[in-house]
């Protein structure tokens, strides 16, 4: 008798779970398929290679931005500010809406935004106070335009490289690798800006 029982038990909760399982399977196809660039899992799966954009939702849930990390350029200054570290890692993110709304990146107030994290595992935010002159710094963009954006991170000259991340409207997070070098198609116009 207490066989069966433990049976019975066994064979609900195996139930249960295979039922799980296929309801969480057919969401991550619906989500996923929205956009062939959606991330498929945000931080679960492998970062994205720097050049590679992705679909995320906008500051409080707000229309979609696709969003592609472009540059990266290494700086141990800008016009006006020095690294507290030794280096600025400046990256350039190309970003467009993709609904007939406009919408915006999150901040870390919204417990989102940027951070780049260095293989030693140390961790930094954007500069939001940094602005180089001829890249957008923030702010909703409108339906229909793409605008290229810098983000700058003060760290040290080993932390060069590394994983640049991006917490959207949604709370799912994404990563892009980024090389150890500057490369992009935007590295002159940065080291243009940053000479003054």
């Amino acid at each position: 008798m207490r066989t069966t029982a433990v049976t019975a038990f066994c064979l609900a909760a195996a139930l249960s779970l295979a039922a799980c399982s296929g309801e969480t399977k057919a969401e991550t196809v619906k989500s996923t398929g929205s956009s062939p660039s959606a991330a498929a899992e945000g931080p679960v799966g492998e970062p994205l290679p720097m050049g590679k954009g992705t679909e995320t939702v906008g500051a409080g849930g707000g229309g979609k931005l696709d969003i592609m990390p472009t540059s990266v350029v290494y700086a141990t200054k800008t016009a006006t500010d020095k690294p507290a570290r030794g280096l600025f890692a400046i990256v350039t993110v190309q970003e467009r809406p993709m609904t007939d709304v406009a919408a915006a990146e999150t901040t870390p107030t919204e417990k989102g935004g940027w951070q780049w994290t260095a293989a030693d595992g140390q961790v930094s935010n954007n500069e939001a106070n940094i602005f180089l002159k001829g890249f957008d710094s923030g702010g909703p963009i409108r339906s229909g335009v793409t605008q290229v954006r810098a983000r700058t991170f003060d760290i040290s000259n080993a932390q060069r490289g590394g994983t640049l991340s991006y917490t959207d409207g949604e709370g799912k997070t994404f990563r892009w690798t980024i090389p150890a070098q500057d490369s992009g198609p935007q590295t002159a116009q940065v080291k243009k800006v940053l000479a003054g």
